[in-house]
């Protein structure tokens, strides 16, 4: 018995591990293939029905009639047989005219066989997705580098990747995707940050990639390579070997106290050891430890509620009397999280946000389900069935025929009893978006802080975001994200489809970012000495 179950079982080893073999091949090839103008024309088709059945907010920034003539005028483009990728970049403009920035289509990238990804995660991280870029006056640089190269200069100019220049692929991919609204200032930190997965789709790149940079007028030439390798002739740092201290018992305890502290604190705060960087971190100003400096860097949900009664804690404890919300780069995440911190921030009771509104009672229920394997979904029903009732009957009705998805963050708040009461400085780039945009509008609207540097790259009257299913067109495979929740501040603004604008408006040059100079921090910090 025991032997026939051996046999089995590498014989359906060898069978699954064929068949994804196979379906690796197969994808692979579809990328490349040609698709069919009678199928690519079902795939425009499906896009602007699943628009019009799931986006709860369509017509915002653009009419429905002048949509449908975009669709109409693509729809008369597509005269010969496409492959997936170049029909991307016929479609994917057309999705961006709605100006809602969580929504998108995507490129294919081919696949590798599950050894091969294997071998390759051992070798580490991708070249570029270990350097910091910032795209600006049509110039690229490089903000951080974390890679192994010890030789590249921080603060160099990209003069090509791969032989492409920087601008070359800006003016291509910039048409593809949109921020939430009118405003500009997203675009830009939106493509540094997808820089290498656009170079991946110009050109794969599995171990290295050839760098040309310009540093101070002299230009230089880099190989980078993954995490997991070394340059060459990268200049090794020295590391002193650990000198063996014999412990008392008392300090051997004392010690391990200690470690497991900055292991809390590591959980909390969500340290990345790549970086050695925290997505939440609180400092204080040298100079004066009553201004401290809370800087998130996106909103994760993970063990939110612990850190932000943590952080409070502390801030009341030393005495803090001016606050800096430092929300640079934050790209946004949780809603609960961001309505979680605002309760630290407000010293009244508050309403964080208006009736989430939806297309239909099932569409946000059956969508969180798309994901997961049918097999999967029907061995869970017992769990997933409740999971559909609740959802479903979380969605109600008005008399004009709208649905609503009622949510926690739309009744009366109680702010926390450890709230901060001190003054409040908040300061965002084009960077900001999507929930650290809702934040922002509630603290604006509440004229709780004075914002500093730049306007917002999500709108300050809400996003349609949430529950973000991600759909397969039928015959290109391409993915299609749509966001299903209509989620809005209370209060708006009458600036129609821009973001949240700065009281003191101040943009670093990027001589004074590759200098660590930040002249919205240091204008807030005289600023609140004079008071």
């Amino acid at each position: 018995m025991k032997l026939k179950f051996i046999i089995c079982f590498s014989v359906c080893c060898l069978f699954f591990l064929n068949l994804n073999c196979t379906s690796v091949q197969k994808y692979n090839s579809h990328v490349d293939s040609k698709i069919a103008v009678s199928d690519l024309q079902k795939d425009i088709d499906y896009v602007e029905y699943k628009l019009n059945k799931l986006h709860p907010s369509l017509d915002l920034y653009i009419s429905k009639e002048n949509l449908s003539k975009k669709f109409d005028s693509l729809r008369a483009s597509i005269v010969s047989p496409l492959t997936p990728n170049e029909f991307f970049f016929a479609l994917s403009p057309v999705i961006a005219s709605v100006r809602q920035g969580h929504m998108g289509i995507f490129p294919l990238n081919k696949k590798m066989e599950k050894k091969e990804l294997k071998a390759l995660s051992k070798r580490g991280a991708h070249p570029l997705s270990l350097m910091v870029f910032r795209y600006q006056d049509d110039n690229l640089y490089l903000l951080k580098n974390y890679t192994k190269d010890t030789l590249v200069k921080k603060g160099s100019k990209i003069i090509s990747i791969e032989e492409i220049e920087p601008k070359q692929l800006y003016e291509k991919y910039s048409k593809t995707y949109t921020s939430d609204g009118l405003n500009k200032t997203f675009f830009p930190y939106a493509f540094s940050s997808r820089l290498p997965t656009y170079l991946l789709l110009e050109k794969p790149i599995k171990d290295s990639v050839q760098v040309v940079f310009s540093y101070k007028d002299s230009i230089y030439k880099r190989t980078i390579t993954r995490a997991g390798l070394k340059n060459k002739d990268s200049i090794e740092k020295e590391t002193a070997k650990p000198i063996v201290v014999n412990l008392t018992k008392e300090e051997k305890k004392a010690k391990t106290i200690e470690r497991k502290k900055i292991a809390l604190r590591n959980k909390l705060f969500l340290y990345d050891k790549t970086t050695n960087e925290f997505t939440r971190n609180l400092t204080y100003v040298p100079s004066d430890s009553t201004i401290a400096v809370l800087k998130i860097k996106g909103f994760k949900h993970t063990r939110h509620k612990k850190a932000y009664d943590s952080i409070f804690n502390e801030i009341k404890s030393k005495g803090v009397k001016t606050l800096v919300l430092d929300l640079r780069y934050n790209g946004g995440g949780s809603l609960a999280e961001i309505h979680n911190l605002y309760s630290y921030l407000s010293s009244e009771p508050f309403v964080f946000i208006d009736t989430v509104r939806v297309t239909t009672r099932t569409a946000v229920a059956t969508n969180k389900l798309r994901s997961f394997p049918k097999l999967a979904l029907v061995v869970f029903s017992p769990v997933v069935l409740p999971f559909l009732v609740k959802n479903i009957l979380a969605v109600k009705k008005d008399q004009q025929g709208n649905f609503y998805l009622k949510s926690k963050e739309e009744k009366v708040t109680e702010p926390k009893s450890n709230r901060f009461d001190g003054r409040l400085y908040v300061i965002t780039n084009g960077g900001s978006f999507s929930a650290s945009c809702i934040l922002s509008s509630n603290l604006k609207n509440a004229n709780r802080a004075l914002f500093v540097g730049e306007e917002t790259g999500g709108a300050y009257n809400g996003t349609v975001a949430g529950t973000m299913p991600l759909l397969q067109l039928p015959n290109s495979k391409l993915l299609f994200r749509i966001g299903l929740q209509d989620i809005k501040p209370v209060n708006k603004t009458s600036e129609f489809g821009r973001g949240i604008f700065p009281d003191i408006p101040i943009i670093p040059s990027i001589d004074q970012i590759i200098e660590n100079n930040d002249p919205e921090l240091d204008w807030i910090i005289k600023d609140a000495k004079k008071k």
